[in-house]
């Protein structure tokens, strides 16, 4: 069942609560909606992930642990999604974000001599902003969307297919 591997690679919250690190989040630990493996519960942590991931912002995992506080959604599973964007990934995230917003807006593709440096960076975002932001925008959104209907239609499947085996 989905619901046995989710726990087996989520932290525990007692675990995490005799950190000292982590004691100011007490009373968050003793939450049980945000530690839940329920159906839902996951599928609405699997789009929050999925949304925050694909934004081209920092502090994506405190977003999404925000966002997962107050939606009920899974905590761990949300936090940890964010980093399906991460520095190995994101040059190719962005670079399709950008080509998405540009293809939107009708605009051409701006291929600019590219350069690994901030400097290169701040010089180029003045020109694509407004496609990459929306080609963002849209693949945070289908991303969440998707993420949360595959999440539901392969739990149900797999409990299904638990059952029929059951059976026999």
């Amino acid at each position: 069942m989905p619901r046995k591997f989710f726990k087996k690679i989520s932290p525990d919250p007692r675990q995490l609560s005799k950190h000292k690190s982590l004691g100011w989040l007490d009373d968050l630990m003793h939450r049980h909606d945000i530690w839940s493996f329920k159906r839902s519960v996951i599928a609405k942590a699997v789009a929050i992930g999925i949304f925050c991931g694909m934004l081209p912002m920092p502090f994506q995992m405190l977003l999404a642990a925000f966002l997962a506080y107050r939606i009920s959604a899974n905590l761990p599973i949300a936090v940890a999604l964010v980093w399906i964007s991460n520095p190995l990934t994101m040059p190719a995230i962005y670079f399709f974000q950008y080509k998405l917003g540009s293809l939107i807006m009708g605009n051409n593709v701006h291929k600019p001599n590219f350069k690994l440096s901030i400097e290169w960076f701040y010089d180029q975002i003045t020109v694509i902003w407004q496609p990459f932001l929306l080609g963002a925008i849209i693949c945070a959104l289908v991303g969440a969307v998707v993420g949360y209907v595959t999440v539901n239609r392969f739990w149900v499947w797999k409990v299904r297919q638990n059952w029929t085996g059951r059976k026999k």
